[in-house]
């Protein structure tokens, strides 16, 4: 059982992969608050953003998203900026899958329309890091969902990636015998390659290539 009172899974779907160039163009988020043994929702965001923007073919190819509903059903950057804001809390445990890709869009959402200083002091757990922790490739959320038999209505659509990120997390709970705490604050990356996106200095950044358990045993020597 994690020890945050609260969490807030996140997701977005984005025009590109670069968080200072591209922009988001889907946010789903769900704020969840401890009651008892259980986590239990308490709001939850799912809106298109009119980016202004043509998006690029592959954008629609892979999410479903077009440039026509995102002019019809799509709110202003500022707009869904303060959505996300009202159920973002300073003491809540961020949660994504690959949250390293998110985070990095999330801040740079905030320090471009709310505070060009903002950063992050959360404490963060990403889930595609258990994971990966304890499976070889492929790490795609939709293999992990696939091992654990959670069924997917729609892929690459925020709010249901969202929600089956959240049911990956509490099957990981229920059948990993290690403290799923021991992954907050940490992020695995490819050793073949560097971090990408922001390095936040309270979270600690570890070579993952897969099955292996190395966040795992790179908490346990922390903590030895």
């Amino acid at each position: 059982m994690l020890k945050n009172e609260t969490i807030l899974l996140f997701d977005f779907e984005t025009t590109g992969l670069n968080p200072e160039r591209d922009a988001i163009i889907e946010i789903g988020a769900v704020r969840m608050e401890k009651q008892g043994e259980h986590y239990v929702e308490t709001g939850a965001l799912d809106v298109l953003i009119n980016v202004g923007t043509r998006l690029p073919d592959k954008i629609t190819e892979i999410t479903g998203i077009t440039d026509d509903m995102l002019k019809e059903k799509g709110v202003s950057p500022e707009e869904a900026t303060a959505m996300i804001r009202a159920l973002y809390d300073d003491q809540a445990l961020l949660v994504a899958y690959n949250l390293q890709f998110d985070i990095s869009f999330l801040r740079a959402l905030f320090r471009r329309y709310l505070d060009p200083a903002f950063d992050i002091g959360n404490d963060i757990l990403d889930v595609m890091c258990v994971y990966k922790d304890h499976h070889p490739y492929p790490h795609r959320l939709s293999s992990a969902l696939e091992r654990y038999a959670i069924s997917v209505e729609r892929a690459h659509r925020a709010i249901d990636d969202i929600r089956n990120t959240y049911a990956l997390l509490m099957r990981l709970s229920e059948t990993l015998k290690d403290d799923i705490n021991d992954y907050v604050n940490v992020i695995g990356f490819n050793p073949k390659y560097r971090v990408s996106g922001i390095m936040l200095p309270h979270v600690t950044y570890v070579p993952q290539r897969g099955g292996l358990k190395e966040v795992w045993r790179s908490k346990k020597k922390i903590h030895q």
